[in-house]
């Protein structure tokens, strides 16, 4: 048996370990159902919401909100980035205003954003929006900070354009970094929704389970989490793989 062969048997010997635990607990009364659901109640939930297309249309909702969000958010981030890390003096003089934006807790803006522009598609755009500009310029500034000296100074002495620094050296050595990025960033543009959906809305995750809650429906609290969950872990294995095949002239780290 290989490495990775092993570790999948451990991954999936954890994960249904844990749900069988899970389920006898709840069989046995050691576990109160009301409190946690089960994994047959959750599954039980799930058909039942398929049949009658609420979970595919709500969860249809929320990852156009996240993912519009994240797509704009990482257009605007890239460029930003691009440009702070190509002119040195704006980015020393933007720096500790990018810092001190970044750590503004955005989540917060929420209230004000629905004021501003209502309950619908445009509140939980820009809310998943401002999660991800700031962390994508980060990393796309860092990416070109981190570059290699000798390698900027190799192609100064063979008398590169700055066109060309940038397309054979600074762009290449962003690249891991975007990736890294967008997978961070894919999180938090799905937090944004839900975050927006649970203020107000008509429709998505964050509304099916802000209705379940007013009912105290532990299930279907957590039915939509856990789909949620397993599309937005599918999304992030998608960039993983993407990356793998554009990143592999990387030495792999043993």
């Amino acid at each position: 048996m290989t490495d990775k062969q092993r570790i999948r048997l451990f991954q999936w010997s954890l994960l249904l370990g844990g749900l069988g635990l899970w389920e006898t607990g709840v069989r046995l009364s050691w576990i109160n159902p009301f409190w946690v659901s089960s994994p047959l109640l959750l599954a039980e939930a799930f058909i039942v919401s398929v049949k009658a297309n609420s979970i595919t249309f709500h969860l249809g909702v929320t990852l156009l909100e996240a993912l519009s969000g994240l797509l704009a958010g990482a257009i605007v981030g890239i460029l930003l980035g691009l440009l702070l890390g190509m002119s040195r003096l704006l980015g020393q003089v933007l720096e500790p205003f990018i810092i001190a934006l970044n750590s503004l807790p955005r989540v917060a803006l929420a209230p004000l954003i629905v004021m501003f522009v209502g309950i619908g598609f445009s509140s939980k755009f820009l809310l998943a929006f401002s999660l991800v500009v700031v962390p994508m310029m980060i990393n796309t500034w860092e990416g070109i900070k981190s570059v290699d000296p000798i390698q900027i100074n190799l192609m100064k002495v063979l008398r590169a354009s700055r066109w060309q620094l940038f397309k054979k050296v600074l762009l290449p050595n962003c690249v891991p970094w975007l990736f890294s990025g967008l997978r961070i960033s894919l999180s938090f543009a799905i937090i944004g929704a839900i975050v927006g959906e649970f203020i107000s809305a008509r429709a998505g995750i964050g509304y099916l389970m802000d209705e379940a809650a007013g009912g105290f429906d532990t299930t279907g609290m957590l039915m939509p989490l856990l789909v949620l969950m397993l599309v937005s872990f599918a999304l992030d294995r998608a960039i993983l793989a993407i990356s793998v095949h554009f990143l592999h002239w990387r030495q792999p780290v043993r």
